[in-house]
């Protein structure tokens, strides 16, 4: 079964007023959310054994006049977090978009490390929003994982598609 078989199978069981969206996302969505799903993975053991095993304590930062506890799972994020885009950068390059890595290489790393920054911010901040607003997730770090790898997903999409991984001109 190839991605194309199972683009065409989802299109089936997509409702038809969402047909055309998923049409001009096209296969390679479905390339970069399995990427994103092993790249999800790879945060999710990297942030595990990190709060595991790293010892380290919460601490508090200020910023313009509040005060905010980082928490070691807040801390831990900051490094499974690049990790992780390491990962999808080299499955997404040799796989998702394969045939339009005609760039140059320190071109397409600086592109979608930039895609990965902004698509980071949002992503490291959904995760802390969530970790802030519903303190019981604390104990379940997969779900504000989740939430912002959701978030973030949806923003480096695009940007890899139409700027890191874009075919020149």
């Amino acid at each position: 079964m190839t991605i194309q078989d199972i683009f065409d199978f989802a299109l089936r069981l997509t409702p038809k007023p969402l047909r055309p969206l998923l049409l001009a996302l096209g296969p390679d969505f479905l390339r970069f959310g399995l990427v994103g799903a092993a790249g999800f993975f790879v945060d999710l053991c990297g942030l595990t054994l990190i709060v595991r095993f790293a010892g380290w304590s919460a601490f508090q930062v200020h910023l313009f006049g509040a005060a905010l506890t980082l928490t070691l799972q807040m801390q831990a994020r900051f490094l499974s977090f690049p990790i992780a885009v390491a990962a999808t950068w080299a499955l997404n390059r040799n796989w998702t978009f394969k045939s339009d890595t005609e760039r140059a290489l320190h071109r397409e790393v600086s592109s979608y490390v930039a895609v990965q920054l902004l698509g980071g911010v949002a992503n490291l901040g959904a995760y802390n929003l969530m970790l802030i607003l519903v303190p019981a997730s604390q104990s379940l770090l997969i779900l504000p994982l989740a939430f912002g790898s959701a978030i973030g997903l949806c923003l480096t999409y695009v940007g890899s598609k139409y700027w890191a991984f874009r075919t020149p001109n």
